[in-house]
C-alpha cells in the first residue's frame, strides 16, 4: 500500500503537466528518435521533453535499440511545438541491506572501498547514462509543427 502511495505522489505532477498553462490550446507534433551513449544504443532510459513555454512535459522510454517515442503527460502523442529542455536518465540503485546480489554483479565499488563496504553503507545510485544528462539544460531541442522523426541524442560518457 505504501508503495502505491509513493508511486501516486511521484506521478501526480506528471499528470498535471509542466511548463505552466493548459495543453488544450497547444499544438503537439510527433517526436521519435534514438539515444546512444558512446555510439551504442541505450535501452531502458527515460527521455523527457519539457517545454520552455506552455504545454505538458512529454516522455518516453527507450527500447533495446535506443529508440523512443514521446507521449505527453496529458496523453497526447508527441511533444508541444516549440523549444524544450531535454533530459535523458538511466540509473540503478546498488548496495544496502535490501539488495541481495553477488559482489561481481554490482558496479565497481568506490575507490578505496570494497563491494561489501558499499552494501553496508546503504544504497547508492549508479548512473548508466551520466547524471549530467538528467539535469534540465544539458540538452535542448526544438519541435517544429511537422514533428521530429529520427531525432538523435548522441551522448558521451566523459
Amino acid at each position: 500500500m505504501r508503495a502505491l502511495l509513493v508511486i501516486g505522489c511521484l506521478t501526480a505532477p506528471l499528470a498535471i503537466g509542466c511548463g505552466g498553462g493548459s495543453s488544450g490550446d497547444m499544438n503537439y507534433a510527433g517526436v521519435n528518435g534514438v539515444v546512444t551513449l558512446d555510439g551504442k544504443p541505450v535501452g531502458g532510459a527515460t527521455v523527457a521533453f519539457a517545454p520552455k513555454g506552455k504545454g505538458s512535459m512529454s516522455m518516453g522510454l527507450t527500447d533495446a535499440g535506443g529508440r523512443f517515442e514521446l507521449k505527453s503527460a496529458t496523453g497526447k502523442t508527441g511533444a508541444a511545438v516549440g523549444d524544450h529542455d531535454v533530459t535523458v536518465s538511466l540509473s540503478m540503485t546498488v548496495g544496502g541491506p535490501a539488495v541481495e546480489s553477488k559482489a561481481d554483479d554490482l558496479a565497481p565499488p568506490l575507490e578505496g572501498a570494497s563491494a561489501d563496504d558499499a552494501r553496508a553503507s546503504g544504497p547508492q545510485t549508479r548512473w548508466i547514462v551520466p547524471e549530467k544528462y538528467s539535469k534540465p539544460g544539458a540538452l535542448q531541442a526544438s519541435v517544429p509543427s511537422a514533428g521530429l522523426s529520427g531525432h538523435k541524442l548522441d551522448l558521451v560518457s566523459k
